[in-house]
């Protein structure tokens, strides 16, 4: 593998951003509740498992901004607090407010199947607002709710999405020759927050 941060090519000819930006775009155009998605504010990163297990994670996604949106969080730590800030990512001129990750080649190992789900796996974790936020549930863990439940989910959102696919376009992202060519993927280094200020607490 090359350096990261530079193009990594793995011997093939479908460029793997693409493909998935494809599959993106299809999904938020098929599945209502995944209609509030832009497409064109997301980018597509490949992310590299050099373990040779299948086992593991398949893909993230990251967030560009903090909770509803805001570009700055405060975290107090003992006597001070601290102002964080994600500085904006622009492509274009055009703000990005999610990257999202898959692990190659753990994930080329999935069937076609399980490729979609981990697509709108991803995708559902996208906030409602698409304000750069991550979808929030009650309970011990926020970002899943129930794991059952979410899985359930997920399935139930695939069901519709290969459903309300024209044949030609299902056959296309069901086919096992779907990125089963090994294609050349491109890696985006994960944006750092940046700090901006440390103040002390007033005591009380």
């Amino acid at each position: 593998m090359t350096a990261k941060g530079k193009r990594e090519e793995i011997d093939g000819q479908m460029e793997f951003n693409e493909a998935i930006r494809d599959l993106v775009r299809e999904v938020v155009l098929k599945v209502e509740e995944l209609g509030h998605i832009r497409p064109e504010r997301l980018l597509i990163s490949a992310a590299f498992n050099r373990s040779p297990r299948k086992a593991g994670l398949l893909a993230y996604v990251l967030p560009l901004k903090y909770r509803a949106g805001s570009p700055v969080e405060r975290r107090v730590r003992g006597p001070k607090e601290y102002h964080w800030a994600m500085m904006p990512v622009q492509r274009a001129g055009v703000e990005m407010l999610y990257i999202l990750y898959f692990m190659l080649p753990r994930f080329l190992l999935l069937s076609p199947r399980d490729r979609i789900e981990t697509v709108i796996h991803e995708l559902y974790h996208i906030s409602p607002q698409f304000n750069g936020d991550l979808r929030r549930f009650k309970g011990r863990s926020v970002l899943h709710g129930s794991h059952k439940a979410y899985d359930a989910k997920i399935r139930s959102l695939t069901d519709a999405f290969l459903a309300a696919l024209e044949p030609s376009r299902a056959h296309y992202f069901t086919s096992p020759a779907f990125l089963a060519e090994s294609p050349s993927a491109t890696h985006i280094p994960e944006p750092r927050p940046k700090l901006l200020k440390v103040a002390f607490l007033p005591k009380s």
